[in-house]
């Protein structure tokens, strides 16, 4: 069995809008970290706190299809170094669009579900957090 946190949230704005807020550092580090460079194809990233520029997140982008789809190995401090995976989708809807996480690859079993957990309630709050951006 694999672990596996899917979100989506509707979002009152156009697929480029979106796409910019998750390949561009000023515009990533708004609703979730700053990134050091473009979210890029085959490019490694790293995402740094907001208060102290500490690393936070890294990785690399593994695929990107602008404006729609961009998959990225993904790792964050509690994982210690295990890469998972992290992918987004961007669906057009009447009146805006759907945007769509999959992160995959998390450690599985009862010790690991805390972590889960941390990295469930987070998702869901950045992506909050994005579309509190978007619908302005």
């Amino acid at each position: 069995m694999t672990t596996t946190i899917q979100k989506s949230v509707h979002l009152a704005c156009d697929a480029q809008t979106v796409w910019d807020h998750l390949t561009q550092p000023d515009l990533l580090g708004k609703w979730f970290h700053p990134a050091l460079a473009p979210m890029e194809d085959g490019a490694e990233f790293t995402l740094v706190s907001q208060n102290d520029d500490e690393r936070m997140c890294f990785g690399k982008v593994l695929e990107m299809q602008p404006p729609r789809y961009m998959k990225w190995d993904f790792s964050v401090g509690p994982l210690n170094g295990q890469m998972t995976t992290v992918e987004w989708r961007i669906d057009d809807t009447p009146g805006g669009v759907r945007l769509s996480l999959e992160h995959t690859g998390l450690p599985k079993g009862a010790d690991a579900y805390g972590l889960i957990l941390a990295l469930d309630k987070g998702w869901h709050g950045f992506l909050l957090e994005l579309r509190n951006l978007t619908d302005a």
